[in-house]
């Protein structure tokens, strides 16, 4: 499944958000050269991983993290506003409409391995029917130049809003992508599924270490089940709750 991460339930993945930032500085500062700032634990991290931020995690089997990004309002701040305003001149992105910004598209490392489970055009699938649910009208983003071609074969619709242009040390390019419904019915269709699998989980306050790869396989678990066999394990799960309480 992927995981939506949001200011609601950030807390239970503590340990993917920082494997996120590691991952992400080891490709756009360490690979790319991108213009972009470490933490002090050595992760990339900026002003839009804030509470308005929505992060997409793939997670293994094992939990590694195999694929992420971040999509956020930059109705107040965004890169294509800011430090990479030059890869989209004359795009207009605050005003009447809800605009949001696609950012750190991270297909694990090394660049483009397999996702395992879920597939690169899923991930894709995930965000367009994330957009139409939250209302965007309009998705814009930022990759690195030769993911060009990667981005045309990808089934999503993609429209550049500037040149390909220098950004650090390396080269890359302001986007927009559709999407419309029409543009996630094409989308389904070329994958062949109905829609993305998308793992929203409740925000709640926990101790100790969650780990939100074994709440995915046992979610799935649980979707398997006959009726009869899932209310047998509510009901155990009920009880063991109730006897350590």
């Amino acid at each position: 499944m992927i995981h939506v991460v949001t200011a609601g339930n950030r807390n239970l993945y503590r340990r993917e958000l920082a494997m996120m930032y590691a991952q992400r500085a080891a490709m756009f500062i360490d690979q790319l050269g991108w213009p972009l700032q470490r933490d002090a634990a050595g992760g990339e991290v900026d002003a839009g991983d804030d509470d308005e931020a929505v992060y997409f995690l793939v997670l293994e089997a094992g939990g590694e993290l195999a694929a992420s990004c971040r999509i956020r309002p930059t109705a107040d701040w965004s890169l294509l506003r800011g430090p990479a305003a030059h890869l989209a001149p004359g795009a207009s992105l605050s005003g009447p409409e809800e605009v949001w910004e696609l950012s750190r598209l991270l297909l694990g490392l090394p660049s483009l391995r397999p996702l395992g489970r879920i597939s690169p055009g899923e991930l894709r699938l995930a965000l367009l029917e994330e957009a139409c649910e939250r209302g965007i009208s309009r998705l814009v983003g930022l990759a690195e130049g030769l993911m060009e071609a990667i981005l045309l074969r990808s089934g999503l619709v993609i429209d550049k809003l500037g040149q390909t242009l220098p950004f650090g040390a390396s080269l890359a390019f302001g986007f927009e992508v559709d999407t419309s419904l029409h543009a996630i019915e094409v989308l389904r269709e070329k994958l062949g599924m109905a829609r993305a699998r998308r793992l929203r989980l409740p925000g709640v306050d926990v101790e100790g270490d969650v780990r939100p790869h074994e709440l995915e396989e046992l979610l799935g678990a649980a979707a398997r089940l006959e009726p009869h066999d899932l209310q047998a394990l509510m009901s155990a799960l009920r009880r063991a709750a109730d006897e350590e309480n």
